[in-house]
């Protein structure tokens, strides 16, 4: 395949959330390597639409998959010297779009296996039907056989639970520099239990004056307009509010609609003395939920190794450096 191929979109199917294998990270790997520019990994999952009304339920699961999927792809990225490669995880359906129809996503080539042959000349019949260009299929040839998947009873899918918990507004807030896994992994979370409206606040410039490599910070419009496009990608529908802010606090403690937040293990604390304020204000305090932080190549870290293995924008901003 030529180099050329700067954009692909590679479809993996599940059974189920916790269904993936080693095939699947190979298959990841493998088009990592082949991509130049952006993978966009399209997951279909009957599963997944078990949560939609119950995204808690789910919570778990979902992270999990979401990790493993960012970290399969950063982890080759960052051994084939491609650390700014770019990757999205988008989830079929609840996306709210066709992907295989998306003009901002301006695809070269569609990625998958022999098996998934069929699924992508379905996409290209979809294309036609648009008066879209055919894409080329290129059929990533694996040294793992894929597993053999059988069907799943109903009794073996999680069920929501009675009593769906759902938020319509909720928070999440951060630097967002040089958007990488983590953060994505942060926003679609955040995606995932928002009902109605999501305000994501980005920490302005006037906070980061003390950042290390700062002369490689990306400027607050850039990292704003970042957020707002990724997540526009990962779920269509939602209203979203993507705003400058300028202490640690931003519009939890003057909105009271937001209903939770959430934050990453590291920021927790953050998140408890948001509620402290806001039931100052007597605003009820918001539910937290919490991801787990990941490396390049581990989808979970222990609180002892945040500081030095967490994947971070200061370790990218470190590395324009050395390369100025």
């Amino acid at each position: 395949m030529s180099s050329t191929n700067h954009s692909a979109l590679l479809h993996i199917s599940l059974p189920t959330l916790s269904s993936i294998t080693d095939y699947h990270k190979e298959l990841i790997n493998s088009s990592v390597v082949q991509a130049t520019n952006l993978l966009t990994i399209l997951v279909s999952c009957p599963e997944l639409d078990y949560y939609i009304n119950d995204p808690l339920a789910g919570w778990t699961q979902v992270q999990n998959l979401l990790s493993t999927l960012y970290v399969s792809g950063t982890k080759t990225a960052f051994e084939t010297d491609k650390p700014f490669f770019n990757i999205d995880v988008i989830f079929e359906n609840w996306c709210g779009y066709q992907v295989e129809l998306s003009n901002d996503r301006q695809f070269d080539v569609l990625f998958g296996t022999i098996n998934e042959k069929e699924r992508l000349q379905l996409f290209n019949e979809t294309r036609k039907k648009f008066s879209l260009s055919e894409l080329p299929i290129y059929i990533l040839e694996l040294k793992m056989q894929p597993p053999s998947i059988e069907p799943i009873a109903s009794n073996e899918i999680s069920l929501p639970l009675s009593n769906p918990k759902t938020f319509d507004h909720v928070a999440v807030g951060g630097t967002f520099d040089h958007l990488h896994a983590g953060h994505k992994i942060l926003l679609t979370m955040t995606a995932w239990i928002t009902g109605k409206r999501l305000i994501c606040g980005v920490t302005d410039d006037i906070m980061l004056r003390n950042k290390k490599f700062k002369e490689q910070l990306e400027s607050i419009d850039t990292r704003i307009t970042g957020v707002r496009q990724f997540l526009e990608t990962i779920r269509r529908g939602l209203n979203y509010e993507v705003v400058p802010i300028y202490d640690a606090y931003g519009p939890t403690i003057i909105d009271a609609e937001i209903q939770a937040i959430v934050v990453s293990q590291e920021t927790n604390s953050g998140a408890n003395s948001i509620n402290d304020e806001r039931v100052k204000k007597g605003f009820q305090p918001l539910h937290i939920s919490i991801i787990e932080v990941i490396s390049s190549s581990n989808p979970s870290l222990s609180k002892d190794d945040l500081k030095n293995l967490k994947l971070s924008s200061t370790y990218l901003r470190g590395l324009l450096c050395k390369k100025d």
